[in-house]
């Protein structure tokens, strides 16, 4: 008999019950029914309409994994989740895999002695939380946009300087001034942020019983709330109905000397394969990136992958441009490689040209027909005209366009000889194949379709 116990909280409340007090109750009453302690899963601080939670996750592979009888304590049904859907279709692997659920608070009335009375009875349960949770976020919803109504504070905890207290943002002695000091300064035009930490000890200013730290002062004077102005979030900005510790102008004072010292990066070197180095996680093409080492003395130059959810990779800027450029430079001097290309283009070009003119003379000879048939009165005019636009609609047009490109592609191959290296990288390369390892796989050329690695023997 497989023994199982859930317990779940969202938040501490000294009101709900604790995740501990779950566990002690579906544990006593695991050892009452079988003697055996069951075992636990447990997530803590999670709401129960999210479904990853790592413990919940766990328990339906382990529900998953046998078709043997077992039994599900949990304390309420709502504790495995406020999503009616998920909920449903948890209990339907329950189900599936013979896990019966037993809930400590809410026992099964006496009347559900059948397992679709059962499954009705849990339904309506779960149905019951799921309201009650989007009743809890309406009614959330609605108390935050009341409180923007009335210029109210609508977060739960305010910035160095400040106190809430009884839901009102008030200011504290202290702090305060030291905030408005900081701002004094700063808006002198005469203190950068090392500078401001210094001054501000010279002055007796501490942020929280400590030294102010650079960051310290870069996240005061990024603060719009020190001026009274509440983000609001989803709900806009707008202004508080509280003491502010500055004025707007001298919020916006600061800002722009902010703005008037932001130096931004600057990245002068070309990197002749932006765009063309291909993830080997993700697919997408990898941007630059430099880094200055620690002394700031030098950069190291790199392509890396700017997606978030991958993986990434870095690869050093320089030894893969090397690699490229020799590879290249080894392809174009290969003898017979590069003669051997530009002979399978030119026959391509001449078997189409000779199917192009097969086509030409079949189209004529039906044309041929189609006016003979006319001539003796078997066709109308309407329908001889209609047969002759079919033919019109032939694909020799679209033949001769393909020729004419490969003809292109021709001539461009001619001329990559006598293209630099550099140039070639930077207009030839179409994309560049490497393994996790960062080993180049693989180099296409916009004029040869094939990897020419490969080619290279």
């Amino acid at each position: 008999m497989r023994i199982y116990s859930y317990d779940r909280t969202s938040v501490f409340d000294e009101k709900k019950l604790s995740n501990e007090a779950q566990w002690t109750r579906t544990c006593k009453r695991a050892l009452e029914d079988y003697g055996i302690e069951p075992q636990r899963y447990s997530d803590k601080g999670l709401s129960g309409g999210n479904e990853n939670r790592e413990a919940f996750q766990q328990l339906k592979l382990a529900i998953a994994s046998s078709d043997s009888a077992g039994i599900l304590y949990v304390w309420r049904y709502d504790r495995l989740s406020r999503d009616t859907r998920v909920a449903l279709e948890f209990v339907e692997l329950c189900q599936n895999h013979n896990v019966e659920i037993i809930s400590i608070a809410e026992p099964l009335p006496s009347t559900a002695n059948n397992l679709a009375a059962k499954k009705m009875f849990i339904q309506l349960l779960f149905i019951n939380a799921s309201m009650q949770r989007e009743t809890t976020i309406e009614n959330v919803r609605n108390g935050l946009a009341y409180k923007r109504s009335q210029n109210k504070y609508i977060s739960s905890s305010v910035p160095f300087g400040y106190r809430l207290v009884n839901g009102k943002v008030i200011q504290e002695p202290t702090e305060s001034k030291a905030v408005k000091r900081l701002f004094e300064l700063y808006c002198s035009g005469e203190f950068g942020y090392k500078k401001l930490t210094l001054a501000l000890l010279d002055e007796g200013y501490y942020f929280k019983d400590q030294h102010f730290k650079t960051h310290h002062i870069q996240s005061i004077l990024n603060n719009s709330l020190y001026y009274g102005w509440i983000k609001g979030g989803t709900f806009g900005g707008y202004q508080g109905d509280f003491d502010p510790i500055i004025d707007k102008n001298m919020f916006d004072q600061a800002q722009a000397i902010r703005q008037s010292r932001h130096v931004k990066k600057t990245d002068k070197r070309e990197y002749p394969l932006r765009k063309k180095i291909v993830c080997p996680y993700c697919q997408r093409r990898l941007s630059p990136k430099f880094q200055n080492n620690n002394t700031k003395t030098k950069r190291h130059y790199y392509y890396h992958c700017a997606n978030r959810e991958c993986k990434g990779i870095f690869i050093n800027a320089e030894q893969i441009e090397n690699v490229v450029i020799d590879n290249l430079r080894n392809f174009l001097q290969q003898k017979g490689i590069f003669t051997k290309v530009l002979a399978e283009v030119k026959q391509k070009i001449n078997q189409m040209k000779k199917t192009r003119q097969m086509e030409k003379r079949i189209v004529h000879r039906n044309k041929t027909a189609i006016i003979e048939q006319f001539e003796k009165g078997e066709l109308t005019i309407e329908e001889m005209k209609k047969e002759l636009g079919i033919l019109e609609k032939s694909p020799s047009k679209a033949q001769s366009d393909i020729i004419n490109n490969y003809e292109a592609k021709l001539q461009e191959l001619l001329l990559l000889k006598e293209v630099p290296i550099q140039q070639i990288i930077l207009e030839e390369v179409a994309s560049i194949e490497v393994n996790p390892d960062k080993e180049i796989q693989g180099i296409y050329l916009i004029s040869i379709g094939e990897n020419i690695i490969r080619k290279v023997v």
